[in-house]
């Protein structure tokens, strides 16, 4: 279960006033669900850092391969040419796909930890 932390220090401890109002340790008043906000997890924060990971290196050998494809069509080498295209293509399917299969892993996890609970 996630704990809700005051959305302007971070801080889960509270002391309660009266029936809708607590009070943080920085003095702050909370009395709506917008004064709060949810504590993160580590293992979806986790999860993102590692797609973004993954997203980063696609887009740089994307650049890298679009510089070799350059250097192929001032040289002239068609063979070259063709096999850092195919290439290229693969990797910008790639980049387009994870999105989509990123969210197909997101929710099989998310059933995969609901079924475990």
């Amino acid at each position: 279960m996630r704990k809700l932390l005051c959305k302007n220090c971070g801080n889960a401890e509270f002391y309660v006033i009266n029936m809708n109002e607590t009070l943080c340790k920085c003095g702050s008043r909370l009395s709506k669900l917008s004064d709060y906000r949810w504590e993160e997890s580590k293992k979806w924060k986790e999860f993102y850092l590692e797609e973004q990971k993954r997203q980063t290196e696609l887009i740089f050998k994307i650049s890298l391969l679009k510089r070799k494809i350059d250097t192929c069509l001032d040289e002239g080498d068609e063979e070259g040419f063709k096999k850092l295209t195919l290439e290229l293509k693969a990797c910008q399917n790639a980049l387009k796909t994870g999105a989509s299969h990123h969210t197909a892993r997101l929710r099989e996890r998310v059933k995969h930890n609901k079924d475990v609970v």
